[in-house]
């Protein structure tokens, strides 16, 4: 059922011999790695090698890999066996794909075998295809058949993101040709085969390794849910009680007292937090995904979240402004959740802001979508960190962004509240020049139920219609 091609020079060696070939990969690290073996051997079997990029700093840093991995780029980029070719938005419009990519491959590949090259490979990233993935690679495919249908030295890689595929195409695609993918550290290459009785091997490994993931998983998210439960009762007296006492509601404290139950305080509210984090994060997993629609006052809810935020930011003087465009008013959302990702963004942007500094939260709306800015001039993140933060337990890879704590679910919470909502997020920011997150959400979202009075208003509307109509229907015989 699998084959390994852990090493890199022979990673494709033992695959049979396709026009196209698809692989999976988890981060840019696992897609890089990938693509240098495979154009790496294409150069060492004499083919002419297309590398599709994003843009000009993924071309760069292309070549640097290659140059690691021992191939010496500029002499095959003069030599016009290697080209690397940025591709701007060519493999994110979907519609446009298929034609875009065909007019490419006929171009290059005709060119390349005009020069004598003993092949041609070329490889595109597919993501944010969803369900349409493998359609996608299926016309694709056909147009590569169209080009060349005798030509066995065409090879094109087709690569996607493993979090953008759904379970059920992946299995489809293993089932019928294959995939690439790296497990335990070693790229293996996975296909569907029978057994000696001729059941299928793939269809009996699968079931039984999703029967027992759902099984932990199950008890898993129990355990969490049972353990938070029981960890929050107690903490709620902590936090209590330590309020109680700063109040002065048992007499005055001195100052090194107060400061140390201000300590506590403070450290009870983190764990709170944390534990908080992780009950949202099991009934994610658990499938609790509905939301409970009302009209929410973007304006009084990002002040109501500023406003329960000014304690830790006043403790290390930053200075939290808004800037609300007066356009905003409401929208229609899960106000609970809503909340969430506000507090989880701008506690997070006072957290990695230093001292003295400043954070905006600006909101406006766009077309029928709420836009809102979390900007911060703290320490920021590098361009690698940038998917990495919305993933679970992980936070950026910089020492400086480990040493302000932190569990790292803040923004995989976030980023699945606003997944929820039909919106999306993005972060632009570059290390040691601060954050800006921004999200967006319809204002009014097809599947939130209207409101009480504007669903009578609603009905009267439709009974009226429906009375005219029936004024208006002629009866029999006129």
């Amino acid at each position: 059922m699998i084959n390994n091609t852990d090493k890199d020079p022979e990673l494709f060696s033992n695959i049979q011999q396709s026009s196209q070939l698809s692989a999976v990969y988890r981060d840019i690290e696992e897609l890089t790695e990938l693509l240098v073996a495979y154009f790496k051997q294409g150069i060492e079997k004499g083919d002419h090698c297309l590398w599709t990029v994003t843009d000009s700093q993924a071309a760069e840093r292309a070549k640097n890999e290659l140059e690691k991995a021992g191939v010496d780029v500029e002499k095959y980029i003069t030599s016009s066996q290697l080209e690397i070719l940025p591709t701007g938005t060519l493999s994110k419009s979907i519609l446009l794909l298929e034609s875009a990519v065909k007019e490419l491959v006929d171009e290059k590949s005709g060119k390349a075998f005009s020069e004598r090259f003993s092949g041609f490979r070329m490889n595109l990233d597919i993501n944010s295809a969803g369900s349409s993935f493998k359609p996608c690679l299926e016309r694709l495919e056909k147009s590569l058949e169209e080009i060349g249908p005798d030509n066995r030295n065409l090879t094109f890689l087709c690569t996607s993101l493993l979090e953008e595929l759904s379970g059920s195409t992946l299995i489809e695609l293993v089932e019928e040709k294959g995939v690439l993918v790296k497990r335990k550290g070693k790229w293996e290459y996975l296909v569907n085969t029978c057994n000696i009785n001729g059941q299928k091997e793939l269809e009996t490994t699968l079931l039984k390794a999703k029967k027992d993931a759902e099984a932990t998983n199950r008890a898993k998210n129990s355990f969490i849910m049972n353990m938070s439960h029981e960890l929050r009762t107690p903490l709620n007296s902590v936090i209590g009680f330590s309020d109680l006492l700063l109040e002065g509601a048992f007499g005055p404290m001195n100052t090194k007292q107060a400061k140390y139950v201000n300590n506590i305080l403070i450290s009870g509210k983190s764990l709170l937090e944390i534990i908080n984090n992780l009950l949202d994060i099991s009934r994610l997993e658990a499938g609790e995904k509905t939301l409970k629609y009302e009209d929410v006052d973007v304006a009084s809810l990002i002040g109501e979240v500023r406003m329960s935020l000014l304690s830790p930011a006043s403790i290390k003087k930053v200075t939290v402004e808004l800037n609300i465009d007066p356009s905003v008013k409401n929208i229609r959302a899960d106000i609970t959740k809503f909340r969430q990702i506000l507090y989880n963004l701008i506690s997070n942007a006072i957290k990695f802001t230093p001292a003295r500094g400043k954070v905006i939260i600006s909101a406006c709306k766009k077309e029928g979508v709420l836009e809102v800015k979390v900007s911060d001039n703290g320490i920021g993140l590098s361009k690698e960190s940038h998917e990495k933060i919305f993933m679970p337990f992980t936070q950026a890879d910089s020492s400086a962004a480990r040493g302000y704590g932190g569990a790292g679910l803040g923004l995989y919470i976030v980023r699945n509240f606003i997944d929820l909502h039909g919106g999306k997020i993005r972060v632009d920011s570059e290390t040691g020049k601060g954050s800006t997150f921004t999200f967006t959400l319809p204002a009014e979202s097809e599947n939130a139920p209207l409101p009480e009075n504007k669903t009578k208003k609603a009905n009267s509307s439709l009974k009226g219609v429906k009375s005219k109509k029936m004024d208006s229907t002629p009866e029999p015989g006129n």
